[in-house]
């Protein structure tokens, strides 16, 4: 099973959203952040080739939702689920017993926030929460697993930021 972990892009911040009456859940991408997502896309499915997507799972948030609806435009529109289990702060066992329920699809994608993002993504490489590597906004990594995703399992395939996500779209 391969799981791509990607961040969510770049959000309005969370001083100016608090002024606008906004709470943290419902930051949105700005401009910019919907653009760069956008390009990044692009260059995700570059590098998937044509390798397809089952679905994506994305943090209720906003800025996360948003993110996971531009790339399913550029993967060939998988589902879109959201689940309360990749809203910070994330539960590294918790999220690979969710994970278990998607056991079979061939590839999937996590759409989510740091420093949850990386935390989970050590935790699947080594079973210890220390965080090995942080994640940019768009940032991506592909990650293969022989089995259900369980904590210590899995393989690094690639790790991406979203310049590098971009320049190969």
């Amino acid at each position: 099973m391969d799981i791509i972990v990607i961040r969510h892009g770049i959000a309005l911040d969370a001083d100016k959203a608090h002024g606008l009456g906004l709470s943290d859940e419902e930051r949105p991408l700005t401009p910019e952040g919907t653009r760069r997502t956008r390009a990044a896309a692009a260059g995700l499915r570059a590098t998937l080739n044509e390798l397809a997507v089952d679905d994506i799972v994305t943090s209720p948030l906003l800025r996360a939702v948003q993110t996971a609806e531009i790339l399913a435009g550029y993967l060939d529109d998988p589902t879109i689920e959201e689940a309360d289990v990749l809203a910070p702060p994330v539960d590294m066992a918790a999220l690979d017993e969710y994970l278990h329920t998607h056991f079979g699809d061939r590839r999937l994608v996590l759409v989510g926030h740091e420093p949850d993002l990386a935390t989970w993504v050590s935790w699947s490489l080594t079973r210890r929460r220390d965080r090995l590597m942080a994640f940019k906004k768009a940032g991506a990594a592909l990650l293969e697993f022989p089995g259900p995703p369980d904590g210590g399992t899995s393989t690094l395939r690639w790790l991406l930021t979203a310049r590098q996500l971009r320049k190969l779209g």
